[in-house]
């Protein structure tokens, strides 16, 4: 069976033309999300190297004068492409790679200063395996970027896109390898930018899933976030608890004591001050599986998984403890706040989370009664399910 070829002069010409695309795309996309730096240095990064690689086809036809001149020109914009794709794709992924992004003009530059001093850019062997070794390192650098923040920002895209520039990176570095030990034939050369043109379309194809799972993911946040206090609202709270109220957790109901008082006396922005510090007290308490929401005016729930009655207890008393140890500032005054506490633990199956959640505020309402700033506990087991 004969083996299918390809014709590298069109492959070429598509290689050039999936960068062309890319850089429309990225420019677009950019351009109704300014926000976004990211998408403005892919896209510069796109045009680099499809006019270094339109260059890079005319000067090999002897098309245009001083060809040692544009051989210099179309391997920098070679070298820089990629260089800013880094750049721009470790903005996309987090703010936490800025302090690296000199490297991206550094490594371009010696590149070039090493090519002027040692001539090795007028040799078409070592140059396109500078290029190939220089795109092996910043694609992977890329990849190592969008894997890493994979903790900071959850998305599915991210290892798909992560996967993607390995994978790219990997045929650079086989390319650089093959280049080297000069075992390279036509029908590969045109192959390997096949494959790479593959790459290119797919890489634009999932950093715009990765901002449309992004868009989503915020939006989601958003819809869960109490805006005030910054903590949970209600939907973050059922999103998270289990889908079966089960023995061995718990949930804490917590009422602001006298805040009516508070909102009048200082007003509603020195009320709303009030419970967002309140909530960020509370918060610092708990561990890093509890699960804290606002739960309307001046009420917060807690769920304890996995805690014992005493445990449970504990916890609730560290709350109402850490919350009467607060001064809070209010502009003119200093203001001490104390928090009643409702605790219910979870000994029996059957209940609804509603109903948890109700004996619960009824505890709470059983400790203001009693006085306020203290915690009540209610007897779950004399409810029947």
């Amino acid at each position: 069976m004969p083996m299918l070829t390809l014709d590298l002069p069109t492959v070429l010409f598509l290689y050039s033309s999936s960068l062309l695309a890319g850089t429309l795309a990225m420019l677009y996309v950019w351009h109704h999300n300014r926000n976004r730096m990211g998408l403005g240095f892919i896209a510069l990064a796109f045009a680099m190297l499809a006019t270094g690689g339109a260059l890079a086809s005319v000067t090999e036809n002897n098309l245009l004068p001083w060809p040692g001149f544009w051989l210099y020109i179309h391997f920098s914009l070679g070298i820089g492409g990629y260089a800013i794709l880094w750049l721009g794709l470790a903005a996309l992924s987090s703010h936490s790679w800025r302090r690296y992004r000199i490297i991206a003009f550094i490594i371009p530059i010696l590149w070039l200063l090493s090519g002027i001093w040692s001539g090795f850019v007028m040799q078409n062997t070592l140059r396109a395996a500078a290029f190939h070794f220089n795109s092996f390192f910043f694609l992977l650098a890329a990849s190592f970027c969008i894997w890493q923040d994979r903790h900071i920002e959850p998305l599915c895209s991210r290892w798909l896109l992560s996967l993607i520039l390995l994978g790219s990176a990997l045929l650079y570095g086989g390319e650089c390898y093959w280049i080297l030990a000069g075992a390279w034939t036509v029908q590969e050369i045109a192959w390997a930018f096949f494959a790479q043109i593959i790459c290119n379309f797919s890489l634009v194809l999932f950093v715009l899933t990765m901002l449309s799972e992004r868009a989503a993911f915020q939006l989601k946040q958003a819809s869960e976030r109490d805006e005030l206090t910054g903590i949970g609202n209600r939907r973050f709270l059922f999103a998270r608890l289990p889908p079966l109220a089960q023995p061995g957790s718990a949930i804490i109901m917590i009422d602001v004591d006298h805040f009516k008082r508070a909102n009048d006396t200082f007003g509603h922005l020195g009320g709303d001050r009030l419970l967002a510090v309140t909530a960020q007290t509370l918060q610092r308490v708990l561990r890093a599986v509890d699960v804290m929401a606002r739960f309307g005016g001046e009420e917060f729930v807690v769920f304890l998984p996995d805690i014992s009655t005493q445990d449970a207890r504990e916890m609730a008393e560290r709350l109402r403890c850490e919350a009467a140890a607060q001064e809070i500032d209010l502009g003119d005054a200093r203001y001490k706040v104390t928090i009643s506490i409702g605790l219910v633990c979870l000994d029996q199956p059957g209940c609804s989370w509603d109903e948890w959640i109700k004996l619960a505020d009824a505890a709470c309402y059983q400790a203001k009664q009693q006085g306020r700033n203290r915690v009540c506990q209610h007897q779950a087991a004399t409810v029947a399910p």
